[in-house]
């Protein structure tokens, strides 16, 4: 019989919609920029298809003495997980045809297993942790049996089954909030240790963005593994030279110079000779449409000729950034 307070269908309709504002936002924490137009879409199906199906199921049954508000928890675990185990089967490279089949089993064992512990009177945080372990040893077991039938290397399979995309979310958030705390303390001239560390690695992302894939990587590849996902979080971060104090940039930018290897076929001198006998040359206007949206260290090196660039940026981003100089220049 229907659950009073319980529009499964507008319910389910509202899920999917949450899901698509999360994909189409620029530099969601939620949702990697590998998917494509037609991932999101089939995740934003998927979602809205399984919620329903839940939504009526627990509708239609007789038995159950459910409100609202259980049936809303039960169905926003099935939308949530769905969501986060399409972006993992789509990131862990399981072929397509595979990954519906999964996602249903996962759905049915959410549904069974947070219906029974409601009836028990689980409170809701155990609950939680009951749900996620039960999606992690679920999906364990389907990788497996691709891995059995030879659709999954053993390989493919260690790197889908540690691929999380709940797990990358909260970590790109916690990121972000050091991130901004650090930003904080350090205005108020009162940053910690860890502090410095958190705005030297944001400082390092902002510097790694404007290189080559190539040398990002090898730079990278360089670093303690502890800091390497921060970095690349901050990588990934949308607008990030706008969320520090560019005093703080420049500052920390010094203070990593000296880990960033110096490349001897870089010819830095001449590099800025040529430079600026190109800006020379360009139209004042042109040069400030370029530079106006730059963070204030950019800006200064596009429009003063006596700005001290190489005490300020390594030789490699130097070259990045004279390169994307001069394209812009020419494209104008």
């Amino acid at each position: 019989m229907p659950i009073n307070g319980f529009d499964y269908k507008a319910f389910a309709t509202d899920l999917a919609k949450q899901a698509l504002e999360v994909l189409q936002q620029p530099g969601s924490n939620a949702a990697p920029d590998i998917l494509t137009d037609a991932d999101k879409k089939n995740i934003v199906e998927t979602v809205r298809k399984f919620c329903f199906m839940a939504g009526e199921a627990l509708s239609n049954d007789s038995q159950l003495k459910f409100n609202a508000e259980q049936a809303s928890l039960v169905t926003q675990f099935i939308g949530e997980w769905t969501f986060h185990k399409s972006i993992d089967l789509i990131k862990g490279k399981i072929p397509p045809q595979n990954r519906e089949a999964i996602l249903q089993i996962i759905a049915a064992n959410i549904f069974n297993t947070a219906k029974l512990a409601i009836i028990k009177n689980m409170p809701q945080d155990a609950l939680i942790n009951l749900v996620e372990d039960k999606v992690k040893q679920v999906y364990n077991e389907e990788l497996q049996k691709l891995v059995k039938k030879g659709v999954l290397s053993p390989k493919q399979y260690e790197i889908a089954v540690n691929t999380s995309n709940l797990n990358d979310m909260v970590q790109k958030t916690e990121d972000e909030a050091k991130l901004n705390k650090a930003n904080v303390q350090s205005e108020m001239k009162t940053p910690s240790t860890n502090d410095k560390k958190v705005l030297k690695l944001a400082a390092l992302a902002i510097i790694l963005k404007k290189l080559p894939e190539q040398k990002a990587n090898e730079i990278l590849g360089s670093l303690d593994k502890k800091d390497v996902q921060h970095v690349i979080n901050y990588m990934r971060m949308s607008n990030i030279e706008d969320k520090i104090d560019h005093k703080v940039i420049i500052k920390s930018l010094e203070e990593i110079k000296k880990i960033l290897p110096v490349h001897d076929v870089i010819n830095v001198p001449k590099l800025l000779k040529n430079y600026y006998k190109l800006i020379k040359s360009t139209s004042p206007d042109i040069l400030s449409n370029i530079a106006i949206n730059e963070r204030e260290s950019v800006r200064e090196f596009i429009l003063d000729t006596t700005f001290p660039a190489s005490d300020i940026f390594s030789p490699y981003v130097l070259q990045s950034l004279v390169t994307t100089i001069e394209e812009k220049i020419h494209d104008n």
